[in-house]
């Protein structure tokens, strides 16, 4: 088994967070829009496709800002998540017909500590916003569990 590799967009307007509502297991938590890569799509691809689908959105693909797991203790699952930032450039917001897809949103990002966001990155994303994401991509560990800011010079 080998882990799942997901791409996820930081797309903030106006100092708002596009964001995605998932139900599963009768759970609902807010998540950044984006999915998994699919066998033969490149990054890029799979970025533009899932905002597509999510939230039916155009957008230019940004700079690649931060890598993470997700491992849960009991080790059941492993995702390598790669958030990259985004430009919009169309479209109209509408949520996409997914099972699991249960609204989206604009979050100030000061509100995201109020929300349930998963993984809950909300504070890494704030301070990267605040430096308008220069520098490299940083590595956040395993954010299946709150996540330790490994760089605390953000």
């Amino acid at each position: 088994m080998y882990p799942k590799i997901r791409v996820s967009l930081i797309l903030i307007e106006d100092g708002k967070l596009y964001l995605v509502k998932h139900r599963k297991e009768g759970h609902s938590y807010w998540v950044l829009p984006g999915g998994t890569v699919e066998y033969g799509e490149t990054l890029g691809e799979a970025a533009i496709r899932e905002i597509e689908e999510e939230i039916n959105l155009r957008i230019e693909l940004g700079k690649l800002a931060f890598i993470g797991d997700a491992i849960p203790p009991d080790g059941h699952r492993h995702i390598i998540d790669l958030y990259f930032t985004g430009k919009i450039l169309g479209g109209e917001l509408k949520l996409g017909s997914e099972e699991i897809l249960e609204d989206v949103g604009k979050i100030d990002l000061n509100s995201l500590p109020e929300i349930d966001f998963r993984p809950d990155i909300g504070e890494d994303i704030k301070k990267a916003h605040q430096n308008q994401f220069c520098g490299e991509a940083r590595y956040l560990g395993n954010t299946w569990e709150k996540p330790t800011i490994l760089d605390s010079r953000l």
